[in-house]
């Protein structure tokens, strides 16, 4: 019986030591939602409030007197590229935090005309993915040759921001 526990030991190592390590399933990420109060949010984060995916610009304190504080935060809107909005909280509330997972894509090739023109992306695993050129905010059409590097920020199936490595 020892000698049947010892052969099973032996067995187990070597198949733990001979199989490849699972980076792959180790490296994936999930966006994530927070709920956090609005005094801890700060500059950099995205936030999603209204429908609305918001990259946060500025985020100012005030309090007058006795009352209480508010927070002016100016936000750019992620998915229509409107830039330079504003909101004012009050010290209470309660915003959406959200970390968004970053994909590496190449641009493989454009299609249509206009205003219909589609940009069509892959992955490093070759999985393409067709994004309408309004989706490329403060980019030039002629900045989207094939091969050029792009970043896709996405939440969960919702395609938030692309941008230029």
């Amino acid at each position: 019986m020892l000698r049947c526990q010892a052969l099973t030991r032996v067995a187990v190592r070597q198949w733990v030591t001979s199989t490849p390590p699972r980076s792959s399933l180790l490296a994936a990420r999930w966006a994530s939602h927070d709920s956090v109060s609005v005094n801890e949010v700060r500059k950099g984060q995205v936030l999603f409030q209204g429908g609305e995916y918001w990259a946060v610009k500025d985020w100012q304190p005030a309090k007058q007197g006795r009352g209480a504080a508010s927070y002016e935060v100016t936000y750019d809107e992620l998915i229509t590229g409107k830039r330079g909005g504003s909101h004012k909280f009050g010290s209470g509330t309660r915003v959406t935090l959200v970390v968004l997972d970053k994909n590496d894509c190449e641009v493989m090739y454009t299609q249509g005309e206009g205003s219909d023109k589609i940009v069509v992306i892959a992955d490093v695993d070759f999985n393409e993915m067709e994004i309408p050129l309004t989706r490329f905010h403060g980019i030039s059409p002629k900045e989207l040759n094939e091969g050029t590097k792009v970043h896709i920020y996405t939440d969960g199936e919702t395609l938030v921001q692309v941008t230029l490595r």
